[in-house]
């Protein structure tokens, strides 16, 4: 008996100290109907070393800022702020030297950064780009929507992106697609990135641009739905700084209303209230800053059970993607289904 009760308390500590069970996604799941996390500013060095060692992390979502140099340079840039690039991806041109090379690239090199590893593992999970355009859009200057859908085709293939196209089908907008199921299962968009685009925190605050690039891909959606072109746009327009409430009011209304299915926002504020309009209607929902959500958990480093029932937690309030600066493999790659 003493040696039953022992291996007992053995067997209970074990359970209590092992991360919560996680339930398993189905096959059949649609990316809308699992939680994965994302990790926050995935290009900067400090958070991985290279770019590779993001994409190799497992993780279900990579934010990476972009901005767009219209009259200097005319390239486009990755890094925080505007003075250049600064971001760890390599200048190599095979898969076996993307940890070699020099650091700080172009969007582009960037992107064939994603590209090799795509080409190298093409069965991957499929991987949420969430790219935060800081200065926005300028058709003028030849930085418009249709020059970025041909940077983003260009350097991924048009073969390694889900296109709107292909989640609208025959339904008059995506709006109408995802309500009745039309988000594809994530089995089968294996070998896909996913590409969010959102309006950067600098042109939000600049008064002199007040058509920030949510609005201005949603027209351009519009505009190539109308023409039969849809099939060239790569990505889906999202609102960044939504919360509770249907954020599809005012300039995001109207016509507009029905191009967004992909919504960001802080954590703490979708915590605030429900989110039944979104996991009732199959958008995407993409959680920021989730480790201050009470109980408040370490943003870079909890441990391994304290990030897994944040992700739970989350996903059973609707979040699509738990978003933070989590590095650890074994906290990024987890996915569970949401509730």
């Amino acid at each position: 008996m003493k040696r039953l009760a022992a291996l007992v308390a053995v067997v209970a500590t074990a359970l209590s100290l092992s991360p919560t069970a996680q339930a398993a996604p189905r096959a059949d799941d649609s990316i809308a109907g699992i939680t994965g996390v994302g990790v926050h500013n995935a290009y900067v060095q400090a958070t991985f070393p290279w770019m590779i060692d993001a994409l190799e992390s497992g993780a279900s979502m990579l934010e990476i800022d972009v901005w767009q140099n219209f009259l200097g340079s005319r390239a486009y840039w990755v890094g925080h702020d505007p003075v250049g690039n600064v971001n760890n991806c390599s200048s190599a041109t095979t898969f076996a030297a993307l940890r070699t090379g020099s650091r700080n690239q172009s969007l582009q090199t960037c992107l064939r950064n994603l590209r090799l590893w795509h080409d190298q593992n093409p069965n991957h999970a499929p991987v949420v780009l969430k790219l935060e355009l800081k200065n926005g859009f300028d058709g003028r200057a030849g930085f418009g929507p249709a020059q970025f859908d041909t940077v983003l085709t260009t350097a991924l293939g048009a073969g390694a992106i889900l296109h709107p196209a292909e989640v609208k089908g025959s339904a008059a907008s995506l709006d109408t697609a995802v309500r009745t199921g039309g988000w594809p299962s994530r089995e089968s968009l294996r070998g896909k990135f996913v590409v969010l685009v959102e309006t950067g925190a600098f042109e939000a605050g600049n008064p002199f641009d007040n058509y920030d690039t949510d609005l201005e891909y949603a027209d351009h959606l519009i505009g190539l739905n109308a023409a039969g072109k849809l099939a060239s746009a790569t990505m889906f327009t999202t609102i960044n700084g939504a919360s509770a409430t249907d954020p599809r009011v005012g300039e995001r209304g109207g016509a507009r209303a029905p191009w967004y299915v992909t919504f960001d926002g802080n954590a703490s504020s979708w915590y605030a209230g429900s989110t039944a309009f979104y996991t009732s209607n199959n958008y995407l929902v993409v959680m920021v800053e989730a480790h201050a959500v009470a109980p408040a958990i370490d943003g870079r480093n909890p441990t391994v059970q304290q990030a897994t029932d944040k992700v739970q937690q989350l996903a059973a309030h609707g979040a699509t993607i738990v978003s933070s600066d989590w590095t650890n493999p074994q906290i990024v790659s987890l996915t569970t289904p949401r509730s």
